[in-house]
């Protein structure tokens, strides 16, 4: 897969995406239920693709602009605004008003074609910490909350691996609680805390004879961008120690990309750990 494409894939187990259409007339307000065929599924996450005056082709299309750098908002040239909301685990409403001081391309009781994403997961699948972790951080770029959504990247890389490593051993013979205490012997501080880049790098390389910090291996250059070396500040430090650097200036598409690296480095201890080609 490629790495810019790991924002918006659905981690959850047994989760997936689909790309559907609903009709609004504008004024009004309409509930749009998913068909049976996602019986058993709840919405995660919906993105606005984008609307259309029915029939409307080629030249006679408006534009469509995302307000407020919202997924669920936008407005259809200078004269309407569709928005779509979950309110159940199968069930959106969706709106459209004209703006004000519209330009009357569209006009109150116009019937509009409405697209979206929608990702899914099963209602009552149970994930691994790490997964939550990364759909929570998703929904909080999502919402616009991007310095909330740092922390859980942060957590989501230091448990993924940790569980990596953890379901390595076990699979290799030793039993569950064995597997906790000899990473603690292993790769602890010597106080009883285990970190992230002792993970990384020396339980890797233990059993692998890679590692993700290896600046010159493919991992290296994700993993300086998220733990930061020689003096660089990863963006992990910036959640440890923010006081070095506030995160106020922070933008939706530099956390994206932190999502994607976050995501890389967890996907890149199953490539070490399982032997896999990285595409790098």
């Amino acid at each position: 897969m490629d790495g810019d494409a790991y924002f918006g894939f659905p981690f959850a187990l047994g989760g997936s995406k689909m790309r559907n259409y609903t009709t609004v007339t504008v004024g009004e307000t309409r509930n749009h239920v998913v068909n049976n065929l996602f019986s058993g599924y709840e919405f995660e996450t919906v993105q606005l693709l984008g609307a259309e005056r029915e029939g409307a082709s080629g030249d006679n299309r408006l534009p469509v602009e995302r307000l407020d750098d919202s997924y669920t908002r936008a407005a259809l040239g200078d004269s309407a605004i569709v928005a779509l909301h979950p309110i159940g685990p199968d069930e959106l409403v969706v709106t459209a008003n004209l703006q004000e001081n519209a330009v009357p391309t569209v006009e109150m009781g116009d019937e509009l074609e409405v697209v979206y994403d929608a990702k899914l997961s099963r209602t009552n699948a149970t994930n691994p910490a790490w997964v939550d972790l990364l759909r929570e951080a998703e929904q909080a770029i999502l919402r616009g909350n991007l310095i909330s959504a740092v922390p859980l990247l942060v957590s989501a890389v230091d448990g993924g691996l940790y569980r990596l490593i953890y379901l390595y051993f076990v699979l290799n013979g030793r039993d569950r609680k064995d597997a906790k205490q000899h990473i603690k012997s292993r790769f602890d501080d010597g106080h009883g805390n285990i970190y992230t880049k002792d993970l990384a790098k020396d339980a890797l390389n233990e059993i692998t004879g890679s590692s993700l910090t290896d600046a010159h291996g493919p991992y290296g250059e994700r993993w300086h961008e998220f733990y930061g070396e020689h003096g660089n500040r990863g963006f992990r430090d910036a959640v440890i120690h923010p006081d070095n650097e506030p995160l106020d200036g922070i933008d939706r598409e530099t956390v994206i990309e932190w999502f994607n690296i976050s995501v890389s480095l967890i996907i890149g201890g199953f490539e070490l750990l399982w032997e896999l080609d990285s595409d790098g």
